[in-house]
């Protein structure tokens, strides 16, 4: 006992800090999940940017049948992927910062929707 204040209970302590590192660890795994799957989303819409663009373009002899459309919707959707590996253009850090953005405002006490009523 300590000055007037209980004994120390290890096992709440114990149990506080493995439940803050478990919501740590939740947190870190919900994070990346996120950004994988906004990395996925940025190289969907570069791929398919890349695809209408080429739709405007004459075709050549060598691509102007079903094997050549076939190549180019590969290779459209690799250089999308490699496109968001390397950076991208800035979509993903957008979705990451909206969904950022909308978890604060959902966390907010001055939202209705989430904040107690007494």
């Amino acid at each position: 006992m300590i000055n007037g204040i209980g004994p120390l209970e290890t096992s709440h302590v114990a149990n506080t800090l493995a439940g803050s590192k478990l919501d740590q660890i939740e947190q870190l795994a919900r994070r990346g999940e996120l950004s994988r799957a906004s990395q996925e989303f940025e190289s969907y819409f570069v791929s398919y940017m890349l695809k209408v663009m080429r739709q405007t373009v004459p075709q050549g002899e060598l691509t102007s049948n079903k094997m050549g459309e076939m190549f180019y919707s590969f290779y459209d959707e690799e250089i999308g992927k490699l496109a968001a590996q390397s950076g991208g253009i800035g979509l993903s850090d957008y979705v990451l910062a909206a969904v950022a953005r909308n978890e604060d405002l959902a966390r907010s006490p001055s939202n209705p929707a989430t904040s107690v009523k007494s």
